[in-house]
């Protein structure tokens, strides 16, 4: 009862915990004293990290769950005759991981909590052709996991109706832990929401058959799912090849298993081919055993998948077949199952020695030559890095990573700023190579690279830097020395950067190309019924036309690579703040601008 009590406040596994007990009733022992909590003291503390220290090899994880005994169950109910200050001794030692974001020059301290790129591409791969149920279900709460900063139970505990949708922008409904509100997380771009679209598909298609069985159990607890055409069979005697089909199994029932060895038999046997699959003769199995078995092996507090949120397993996106993570065996189609985070963290490879997604797809860090390690935590840190290098605001970082207080940043914010170099260096270092680039920003790159005798790459990743996504293809200013110098005027900026045979952004050139022929439409309108002050909107949407003629010809060339990075001569006319103010002052002098050759800007821009 006292090991349940403990453990149930949090202070570990049971085994571990009975280890550490029973180490300090062998200090109090082998200092000759009773095993009693009203004496504990330093020196029998002591004794017992010196017990642990011969027979442990987590020292840490041991001596801080006898560090809390102490400060979390004996002081605080004063078990002890004297309040005690003890300390574990033991200091923490990272685990080996081949997931640290590092250099030959050593690991910045923090960025070990950051996966590898190449790692993450990796398991890419595998999402994009996975077929093993094991493969479907990891790489799709990984998919989950970066698509916002969330904590494994908040995925794995999702509804089934958790897409959702605002002024046709993808989302998903998150119920936080640590006192968040229940919030709506957005696509980044369509990509990405595309991604959550595919890995929700593959968890509803999976685990449909095990959800129709939760909805059953929930609806007849104590009597046993018998699936479509087997209904007549309640209460009979079952052959083996019946209760194979029952639970949702495609091989027969092995000999020696725990369902083999549940089974009773009857005496009695069926000569009924129909039955027995094919045999002859075979024993008929009491059906009440096997009905036992099955119930009992149903997940804790079934048919709730979440006592927090109320959420039924029937409901949950994670009902998934048992032994759905198995790769050495069937799945059980018609018995429901949820997936738990230490199955998740074991395949991303946490467990040692174990069958990972990373060891069954050959999947190696290049580094070590071992299969690659992930933790079930690091997509959030990750997430939360490039939000802190972005120098988003605390309080949006804190509620897109569903805290309810921006204090608890601090978990994430340990990470120093030479870890966002690092962690951008080692992207670089591991991204495709070969990309293209058109545009000055291609004159840029090589006269960087002569200029400060650096390789094509190097400059190239020196001159894009940190880019955003937007609408109108990829920013490449750095918000962090200076705001945006333009006022609303992408296309007209020098840093902005498109990709070729880029689905979106060509949508998007279309639909601006066609606004501002219209408005030039407009302008001409206008100044034909002598409406004063149009010529400087002439100009400006007749230059509009111009660019956005220019990139969509650029983004549809079929001459030119997909994927090359395209960027546009500078305007003729700055449209900085700076620039507008100068245009401002020498307007008052005296000395206006020349005018635009309006009829040669419509018929390039009539072109596209």
């Amino acid at each position: 009862m006292a090991v349940e009590f403990l453990v149930s406040n949090g202070m570990g596994s049971p085994s571990k915990l009975m280890a550490v007990l029973r180490a300090v009733e062998r200090a109090f022992r082998d200092l000759g004293k009773s095993p009693d909590l009203v004496d504990l003291g330093p020196e029998v503390l002591d004794q017992a990290t010196a017990i642990l220290r011969e027979s442990v090899s987590d020292l840490w994880t041991f001596g801080r769950m006898l560090e809390r005994l102490v400060h979390e169950i004996v002081n605080p109910g004063r078990l002890s005759t004297t309040h005690l200050l003890w300390r574990s001794p033991f200091p923490y030692e990272g685990v080996d991981r081949s997931d640290r974001v590092s250099t030959e020059a050593g690991v910045v301290e923090g960025s070990e909590k950051l996966p590898h790129l190449k790692c993450i591409l990796d398991l890419a791969s595998v999402f994009h052709g996975a077929t093993v149920p094991a493969d479907v279900v990891t790489t799709a709460w990984f998919a989950l996991a970066v698509f916002s900063p969330t904590r494994v139970t908040e995925i794995l505990t999702l509804p089934l109706d958790c897409e959702t949708e605002m002024d046709g922008v993808y989302g998903l409904a998150w119920r936080p832990l640590k006192g968040g509100d229940p919030m709506t997380k957005f696509a980044t771009n369509a990509e990405w929401a595309e991604v959550a679209r595919t890995a929700i598909l593959r968890l509803r298609e999976l685990g449909a058959t095990a959800r129709q069985a939760a909805a059953w159990y929930a609806e007849h607890p104590g009597r046993l799912y018998l699936p479509e055409g087997f209904e007549h069979l309640r209460g009979e005697p079952l052959t083996r090849w019946e209760v194979a089909r029952i639970i949702g199994k495609e091989s027969r029932i092995e000999k020696g298993s725990a369902l083999d060895k549940a089974m009773r038999p009857t005496g009695k046997t069926t000569t009924d081919l129909a039955r027995s699959g094919g045999s002859i003769r075979t024993p008929l199995y009491d059906f009440v055993s096997i009905q036992d078995y099955i119930l009992k092996s149903l997940p804790p507090d079934f048919p709730l998948a979440d006592k927090r949120s109320g959420l039924t397993a029937a409901d949950a996106l994670f009902c998934l077949p048992r032994h759905v993570m198995r790769t050495d065996g069937d799945m059980l189609l018609h018995v429901p199952d949820l997936i738990s985070a230490s199955q998740v963290h074991h395949d991303l490879g946490g467990k040692p020695g174990g069958t990972t997604v990373f060891y069954r797809h050959q999947l190696l860090d290049p580094r070590n030559g071992q299969p690659w390690k992930l933790t079930s935590h690091q997509p959030r840190h990750l997430l939360n890095t490039l939000a802190q290098s972005k120098h988003l605001s605390e309080t949006l970082i804190a509620f897109w990573s569903g805290r309810k207080r921006v204090d608890q940043n601090a978990w994430y914010n340990h990470i120093p700023h030479a870890a966002f170099i690092e962690a951008y260096v080692t992207m670089g270092e591991n991204a495709p190579r070969g990309v293209g680039v058109v545009g000055p920003l291609a004159d840029k790159v090589e006269e960087r690279a002569r200029r400060e005798m650096v390789t094509h790459d190097t400059a190239l990743r020196l001159e894009v830097g940190s880019i955003i996504a937007t609408r109108y293809g990829l920013c490449r200013h750095n918000y962090a020395l200076t705001p945006c110098p333009k006022d609303k005027n992408c296309i007209g900026c020098g840093e902005n950067t498109f990709v070729k045979g880029d689905a979106g952004q060509i949508a998007e050139a279309r639909k601006q190309l066609d606004i501002s022929f219209n408005a030039v439409q407009n302008c001409r309108n206008a100044m034909e019924n002598g409406e004063p002050g149009v010529e400087r909107w002439l100009s400006k949407h007749a230059e509009a036309v111009v660019r956005w003629g220019m990139a969509l010809a650029l983004l549809t060339d079929s001459e030119m690579a997909d994927g090359t990075l395209i960027t546009l001569p500078p305007p003729p006319v700055s449209q900085t703040r700076a620039g507008l103010t100068l245009a401002i002052r020498e307007q008052a002098s005296g000395h206006e601008e020349d005018d635009f050759v309006f009829e040669e800007l419509l018929a390039v821009g009539g072109n596209f």
